[in-house]
């Protein structure tokens, strides 16, 4: 592909919540959109390792033998993300997916991260050690919400839920702002 066909595609891509002004940071809570995120579902009976300098990474036990991986955007649009192909250089005998346009990701963070979620979701998430991961509904779209260090949690809903869930939470956190 040429620089400019490139150019032209990485302008045209839109996220879910492209200009619906999501978004809050205020004392005690944040919440903003990570667009773009290579996310890989890889069915595997290890833990699937990060290759390489994968820093902002992180892996999510679905479920047994079930695992979401998040890693950082890739620096190219392509048919499939080079993390893929990464994993299952590392573990061959994993089962790997792309599944990047399947869900897009929501940062949750702040001390009152817990209480905004609470208002629309059963999961107790206190029982929940961070590197967890629950699904469930959150205010009527099904989620996968992992938690990362601190009061942090990322929250991976279907683009089609996401500028309802992106409305809930925002709704949701009205008191803080």
């Amino acid at each position: 592909m040429t620089a400019d066909l490139i150019t032209d595609m990485t302008s045209l891509r839109r996220s879910p919540l492209h200009g619906v002004g999501f978004g809050i940071d205020v004392p005690g809570l944040s919440l903003a959109e990570a667009p773009f995120r290579s996310l890989l579902e890889v069915r595997s009976s290890s833990l699937p390792t990060l290759p390489g300098t994968e820093r902002d990474g992180y892996v999510w036990q679905l479920g047994p033998q079930w695992w979401l991986v998040d890693g950082a955007p890739p620096a190219e649009p392509g048919l499939e993300v080079p993390l893929a192909g990464a994993v299952r250089s590392v573990q061959p005998s994993s089962k790997v997916v792309d599944v990047s346009a399947q869900r897009t990701t929501i940062v949750v963070g702040g001390e009152h991260a817990l209480t905004v979620l609470a208002h629309g979701c059963s999961i107790d998430f206190s029982v929940v050690p961070p590197g967890g991961c629950v699904q469930g509904n959150l205010a009527g779209a099904q989620v996968a919400i992992g938690r990362c260090a601190g009061e942090v949690r990322r929250v991976y809903v279907r683009p089609a839920f996401a500028r309802h869930l992106a409305a809930w939470l925002t709704d949701a956190a009205s008191e803080y702002l």
